[in-house]
């Protein structure tokens, strides 16, 4: 949108858009500061750490709550082979168009015991969606959502087997 050439009726939609975002990131940060949503709507991740994780089904439901069914959230698979699957998420609002997107990958490994690698498709889509909802609101400190983090195991995600076989 080129701010010449936005029309009144963009102008207050922008500024509805903006009042909406501030109210959803308020209601994020007021559920990170409340010890009782804890793994419910968010994680401390190491577990007995201040580092406060926002889950994606929280990041969703305050999106839907504060934003309505003015934006739309659209997953699309950008690679999707035997070792890996790369998802980008993209948020778009019905009239001012796109807002943010947010692009996640996953190593797959159906007899992992991890889940990030076991359920690789829909966990990237998660990750995508958390990464596209938090590119648009600013929020946190970093992009990594509770989703990404909990069961995050060093040693199960060792890809090196994998690697070289691509290569």
């Amino acid at each position: 949108m080129n701010p010449i050439n936005i029309s009144a009726d963009e102008k207050v939609l922008n500024d509805v858009l903006i009042q909406q975002m501030t109210q959803a990131m308020l209601e994020l940060e007021k559920i990170l500061k409340d010890d009782k949503q804890r793994g419910t709507s968010w994680s401390a991740i190491p577990p007995k750490s201040n580092n406060r994780y926002i889950k994606v089904a929280t990041l969703k439901r305050v999106l839907r709550l504060k934003l309505g069914h003015h934006v739309m959230l659209k997953s699309e698979i950008k690679h999707d082979c035997e070792h890996r699957v790369v998802i980008q998420a993209t948020l778009s609002h019905r009239h001012l168009g796109f807002l943010s997107s947010g692009l996640a990958e996953r190593w797959k490994n159906p007899k992992s015991s991890n889940i990030q690698s076991a359920r690789a498709v829909e966990c990237c889509q998660t990750a995508a969606w958390g990464r596209c909802i938090k590119s648009l609101l600013a929020f946190g400190d970093d992009i990594s959502t509770a989703d990404e983090t909990i069961n995050y195991n060093e040693s199960d995600n060792n890809n090196s087997d994998i690697e070289e076989e691509i290569n």
